[in-house]
This record gives structure tokens, C-alpha cells and sequence, in this order.
């Protein structure tokens, strides 16, 4: 079976799960919850768009949807058809930093779903056939979700500015020239450096009974060789950043600004004051830029902030898409000076513990439910090998001091470090 099994910290309120590893490398963690009769099976591979390499942008992403095309024992079409018909369902999700398979099922499906995962790492199995059809499918992809939606665009503008010559400087969705050139040979080698046992985390909570579970999970991963190369991981180059302030014309009704701030990688506490202070800027209709620029000076119909921190790097966003008539600059200034408020610790005591109480809230809530609370332990394990994070973190979020968000907004969100992409309609 591996190693031996250690338990995570155990409180009133805190999840309870086991973990060991088999002796092919992979991480397990088992959290019990018989509270619904469901089990979630989460298998996370750590690879994302930060690991491909310049010519073949883009892989990761199209290996999630490959992922469902067949495999050993499961035709072509057959995966969703097994999940469905015993009563589950099943997705996936590719970051910058990992790709993460999911399924639920009826618990006495366990061994099935099982199964059908293991088959998944066991060997690899896609076809020409899917590969051409799946190239279309990302193409479509591509369309629909950046190149014919309001604003869509943004996610392929921003991170080359903000992250120039580097492994987060392009998105998920990749180059869709790079993935019509992908030959077979280019996806087994993918396939067989990264969808290897040594490099996955398999988390699985809900009714479940451990013994059983482990020995299930012996008898479909125990045998599957560990990969044969060690993985090294590409880490962020010194990049040759510049601030900038650019405009882009897009198909849209009205225009919008939309500055990003380059900041530090998830889990520091940088990441925990600035995703508190996001949540104060814009979170209700009470939160500081809503209050000023939509609901005071109805400069805006919409605002927002939000963090995206990854394994090596983060950003900062803020956006707001204005009222029609209602000029750039004017609302530039304001964001700006909000921002120069929050550095100068003009951020109200009672905003900050409003934010804490939510997030103590949803954390909470998170923890709940069987889906979210494996996606965290699995996301916890991958990314920062340390599972009891789901228990620990929050605490990090309540130690935050007003102090803190001025001090760690100064040297972050300034002039120097951010990119303003100012969105404006198509003159017809």
C-alpha cells in the first residue's frame, strides 16, 4: 500500500481525512462524510499552461478534453454514458497550475468510478480521430468564450503584459496554431511525462468506508508503473515588465477600464490581505467602489476586484465598466484614488471585520460540501503538498491587519506595477 497513514488534525469544526502515498508515487487522501450518500472522486495532475512549452501553448487544456475521448478499456463517447448511467456526473478544469478530473457518483458506485479513472492513467489511448475532432472543439472554444463575447478578449491581453517572457505569460486556452499542429507524437509525450501516478493527487470524500477504499484503490492504481522522469518544475524568469496603459476596441455596448496589479504567489501573506481587500473594494452594494462610482456618482453600472494568485505568481484585478457618456479619465482617477486611500490606511476598521466574517463564512460553507471540500484538499496537497491547509488557512485571513493591507497595497498597487487596458465600442 506505501506509506503508512497519518491522520489530519481533528477538531469540532475542522475536516477529518487521512492520507498515504503508494508506492508509484501517488498522493491519496480519504475524507469520510456520510451525511448524503454520494462519494466524489477528485484526480488532480500537476500540469497546467505554466509547463508547456513556446510551440505547443495550449496542451493542457486540449488534454482535459482529450482526457474523455476513450481510453484503454472505455471506447470513444463512453465515459459520460458509465457516469450518467449510474446515477453521477462528472467534469474538469485546467489552471495554470494543475488539471483537475472530477466525478460524483452514488457511493455504492465507488468501484466504478474508480475504475474508470485508473483507466484513464493506465495507458495511453487516443485516437487521430479524437485529436482532429478535439482541435475543432478548442478552436469553437476559442471563439465563443474570448473572441465573440463583450470584453472577452481580456484574458488574452493581459497576461503577456503582465507577465512578458515568462510561463504565465499566455492563457489556458493557448495558441490555437500550436494546438492544430499537435501530432500524436507530441500528445504521448505529454501524456506520458505528466499522466503519471507521481505527479497526481487522488482525493476521495464522502460515504465512504477506508478500509474498503483502500484496498479498491490498491487493486486499480497500485499496479500502474510510476512515470520514469522526474518533473522539473519551470519557474517564472526575471520577465522585463513595464507598466502600460493601452486602449482596445471591441464589440461592445459600453466602455470599461480594466487595470491589473502583478503581486506574489498564492498562500503568502500578501496573497490573504489583497484577496481581503478586493472583497472590501467591491464585494455589495456597501463595498468602497461600489458605493462611490455606481450607487453615489453613478459613474459606473458595474465594478469589481478580485485576486488571481497561482503556484509562482499573482495578479490584482479591478474593473469597471462605465455609464454611457461618462469619460475615462474621470473614473480612472477615482479607482486610482481609492486605491491611494487604502495605501494611506484610510480603510475603515468595520469594512475589514466585515470581510473577515465572510470569509470565515464561506470557508465554512466550503467545507460542507463533499465536492468543494475534496477540490481544496486536493488543490492544498498538490500545490503545496500540505492537505491540512483546508483546517489552518483561514486563520491566515484573520490575522490580517488593517495595517497590513496598507503597507502591502503601497508596495503592490502602484503606478509602476500594474497594466490599465481601457476598453472602448467599435465606432459602426
Amino acid at each position: 500500500m506505501g506509506k503508512d497513514i497519518t491522520d489530519g488534525v481533528s477538531q469540532s469544526d475542522n475536516v477529518n481525512y487521512s492520507e498515504y502515498e503508494l508506492k508509484n508515487g501517488l498522493k491519496v487522501i480519504l475524507s469520510a462524510d456520510s451525511s448524503i450518500p454520494s462519494v466524489v472522486i477528485n484526480l488532480c495532475y500537476h500540469v497546467g499552461s505554466k509547463d508547456e512549452e513556446n510551440n505547443k501553448k495550449g496542451f493542457a487544456h486540449l488534454f482535459e478534453h482529450l482526457m474523455f475521448e476513450g481510453s484503454l478499456n472505455i471506447p470513444c463517447g463512453e465515459y459520460d454514458n458509465l457516469c450518467l448511467n449510474a446515477g453521477g456526473d462528472n467534469n474538469a478544469y485546467t489552471t495554470e497550475d494543475k488539471t483537475n478530473y472530477y466525478i460524483i457518483l452514488p457511493s455504492n458506485q465507488l468501484e466504478l468510478g474508480l475504475w474508470m479513472e485508473s483507466d484513464r492513467m493506465l495507458q495511453f489511448a487516443i485516437s487521430q480521430e479524437s485529436l482532429d475532432t478535439q482541435k475543432g472543439v478548442v478552436t469553437e472554444e476559442k471563439k465563443q468564450t474570448f473572441d465573440n463575447r463583450p470584453y472577452g478578449s481580456l484574458s488574452l491581453e493581459f497576461p503577456p503584459r503582465l507577465f512578458p517572457n515568462s510561463v504565465y505569460g499566455w492563457d489556458t486556452i493557448g495558441e490555437i496554431d500550436d494546438i492544430n499542429k499537435a501530432t500524436m507524437e507530441d500528445i504521448k509525450s505529454f501524456f506520458e511525462k505528466y499522466y503519471i501516478p507521481n505527479n497526481a493527487v487522488l482525493t476521495i470524500a464522502g460515504d465512504l468506508d477506508e478500509k474498503e477504499t483502500i484496498e479498491l484503490i490498491n487493486k486499480y492504481f497500485g499496479s500502474i508503473p510510476r512515470g520514469k522522469n522526474s518533473i522539473e518544475r519551470k519557474l517564472p524568469v526575471k520577465d522585463s515588465f513595464k507598466s502600460s496603459r493601452d486602449f482596445i476596441t471591441d464589440n461592445i455596448q459600453l466602455p470599461g477600464i480594466f487595470v491589473g496589479y502583478r503581486i506574489p504567489k498564492e498562500y503568502t501573506k500578501e496573497s490573504f490581505a489583497l484577496e481581503l481587500l478586493s472583497d472590501i473594494l467591491s464585494h455589495g452594494d456597501s463595498s468602497i467602489m461600489y458605493k462611490e462610482l455606481v450607487y453615489d456618482k453613478q459613474l459606473c453600472s458595474e465594478v469589481g476586484a478580485y485576486v488571481d494568485c497561482k503556484e509562482f505568481a499573482g495578479v490584482f484585478y479591478l474593473y469597471a465598466l462605465l455609464m454611457p457618456g461618462v469619460d475615462v479619465e474621470s473614473v480612472e482617477k477615482v479607482v486610482y484614488r481609492i486605491i491611494d486611500d487604502v495605501t494611506e490606511g484610510k480603510l475603515p476598521e468595520q469594512d475589514l471585520q466585515k470581510a473577515k466574517n465572510k470569509f470565515e463564512t464561506k470557508h465554512a460553507l466550503r467545507k460542507q460540501s463533499i465536492l468543494s471540500k475534496a477540490d481544496m484538499l486536493t488543490h492544498y496537497k498538490t500545490l503545496f503538498n500540505n492537505a491540512e491547509l483546508i483546517n489552518s488557512n483561514i486563520d491566515n485571513y484573520l490575522s490580517i491587519t488593517k495595517d497590513d493591507i496598507a503597507s502591502i497595497s503601497k508596495e503592490f498597487l502602484n503606478e509602476n506595477n500594474r497594466v490599465t487596458l481601457i476598453y472602448i465600442p467599435k465606432t459602426r
